[in-house]
């Protein structure tokens, strides 16, 4: 029997593309040692508005504490899109240390990444995606799983992501918020420990 050592519940704002991507972690061979004493659940709520995630992961918090099972960490995957209430659920997130990665404009911002080092703004969604299959992936399509596409450039994602946080550093210490700025995303900071529990999970 699999000792369970850390807990991760990650609440998805998509049913498809990061729901699928998320899960898929966990079936890669090469990962399967690495987090076999991980138990990773990946959900998409029926109210998956920003602020309904933050609601989600809060009674799944309250029950699993209840059940004397919690979780070692919870992370919300969120883009910031046209939704109204982001930075509200951004602060509920934080008064009860749930993390959320946040994308803007979009998940697929995070997808661009495993290609290019960008700070390159997008309106739409719907322009990421364009932007990715002209230049990159002509096969991307939303809504489908590209783990095992992009698995071999993860690493390269992930120092592109580091490095477009130091982009936004300045604009947040000045009192920017995260929601203000024309490109960011920090789904990276879930990515790596994923492929690196033992460094990066507490």
């Amino acid at each position: 029997m699999i000792n369970i050592s850390k807990r991760i519940l990650i609440l998805c704002e998509d049913g498809k593309s990061s729901k699928l991507y998320f899960e898929s972690f966990k079936k890669d061979e090469k990962l399967k040692r690495e987090l076999s004493s991980v138990e990773i659940e990946v959900i998409h709520p029926k109210d998956h508005s920003p602020v309904g995630l933050v609601t989600k992961a809060k009674e799944k918090k309250k029950k699993a504490k209840r059940d004397r099972n919690p979780y070692d960490e919870i992370w919300i995957v969120l883009d910031k899109d046209y939704h109204a209430n982001v930075d509200k659920a951004l602060n509920i997130a934080k008064d009860n240390k749930i993390t959320v990665a946040l994308s803007i404009i979009c998940f697929e911002y995070w997808i661009l990444l495993h290609f290019e080092k960008t700070t390159k703004p997008f309106v739409k969604c719907e322009d990421v995606i364009k932007y990715i299959k002209k230049n990159h992936f002509k096969d991307y399509e939303k809504n489908t799983n590209c783990y095992l596409a992009l698995k071999d450039k993860v690493k390269y994602a992930i120092e592109n992501g580091e490095w477009l946080l130091e982009q936004t550093k300045n604009d947040i210490e000045r009192g920017k918020k995260i929601t203000g700025l024309s490109a960011y995303t920090d789904v990276h900071l879930l990515v790596r420990k994923l492929i690196d529990p033992n460094k990066f999970l507490n």
